[in-house]
């Protein structure tokens, strides 16, 4: 039997490291299947529970998963404070029952596993539980994390200046806002990442996996993304002005509004990607790959195009290319069109 019954507050603690998080109450009493009791007067009961639970603890979302049996399983979203509340509740033996109905478990969920009825359960004794926590509270400036597992942390907002993560796990990561100045993220696998924003000023990302990562709006002023894998990668607003990206892959990109002005492409392979008003001004991208490419409205001016692969790449009003270059271009299967009245751009 399934009540549909939700109890819905607001979360009122806006700390950066306070993320929502997960537990998974289960109650157990004879109560629950007590055939004598009415439905309404059993949905009345669960109300009951579900009222008391938020008077224990402020800031929590309540949503009755199933009523199996004898057993109530509610799922409880929260800060980690109002969580770890109720944990500690628990673990001091004060928590013991809701309304008149025993607590039989009270364990906190793994956020990035939970999946409807299938819940993985955070163990704390966990090095990388403790990492986080570390990070999120205290920050991780100038800290040795080489080779750390942080596969699906939500580290947005932290502070990780100078950190040493090379060769770390940082795959569905999500660091969005987060402060990387002058990080060492150097084969680092950042696979499907979120870094949204985040400022990586003079950070250094030689050989890093960022296939598939969100860079939008990310400031990477200086960085150093020699031979990355950024292919699929949406760059879209991202400042990397002086940024080093030779050898870099960005194979399927978008790189729309992104400011590449002075930054080195030598070797490059942006192929497939879509160049769209960006600023690609004292730029070096000799010998990049620009294959099938869409470059429309991007500035040029003075930057080294020599050998670039241009065969079938699309070219639209764009500045900085002189009739001399154009034509060789064109000897090279690159296609110009004039500018068309519906902007294609994205």
């Amino acid at each position: 039997m399934i009540f549909p019954v939700n109890n819905n507050s607001e979360y009122t603690d806006d700390s950066t490291y306070l993320e929502p998080r997960i537990a998974e109450l289960i109650l157990k009493d004879s109560v629950l299947i007590d055939e004598v009791m009415q439905f309404e007067n059993k949905k009345r009961k669960v109300q009951e529970i579900l009222k008391q639970l938020q008077q224990l603890a402020q800031s929590i979302e309540l949503t009755i998963e199933n009523v199996e049996a004898d057993q109530l399983t509610i799922k409880v979203e929260g800060s980690q404070i109002s969580l770890q509340q109720l944990q500690k509740l628990f673990q001091s033996g004060e928590f013991t029952e809701v309304s008149g109905v025993t607590v039989k478990q009270f364990n906190l969920v793994n956020l990035n596993n939970y999946q409807g009825d299938e819940i993985t359960q955070i163990d704390e004794n966990d090095p990388q539980f403790h990492l986080i926590e570390r990070i999120m509270s205290q920050g991780g400036n100038d800290e040795d994390l080489r080779e750390a597992n942080l596969s699906g942390a939500i580290l947005n907002n932290a502070n990780l200046i100078l950190a040493d993560l090379r060769e770390a796990n940082l795959m569905g990561i999500d660091l969005s806002g987060a402060n990387l100045m002058g990080a060492d993220l150097s084969g680092a696998d950042l696979l499907g990442a979120n870094l949204t924003g985040a400022n990586l000023t003079g950070a250094k990302l030689t050989e890093a996996n960022l296939k598939g990562a969100d860079l939008g709006d990310a400031m990477l002023q200086e960085a150093d993304l020699s031979w990355a894998d950024l292919s699929e990668v949406n760059l879209i607003g991202a400042n990397l002005t002086q940024a080093n990206l030779k050898g870099a892959i960005l194979s399927d990109s978008l790189l729309s509004h992104t400011n590449l002005s002075q930054a080195n492409l030598s070797e490059a392979h942006l192929n497939r990607s879509i160049i769209s008003k960006t600023n690609l001004s004292g730029s070096i991208l000799s010998q990049t790959d620009l294959s099938e490419a869409y470059v429309s409205g991007a500035n040029l001016n003075q930057a080294s195009l020599d050998n670039i692969n241009v065969i079938h790449a699309q070219f639209v009003d764009n500045e900085g290319i002189d009739e001399s270059v154009k034509q060789d271009f064109m000897k090279h299967e690159a296609i110009f069109k004039a500018q068309v009245t519906e902007s294609t751009d994205i």
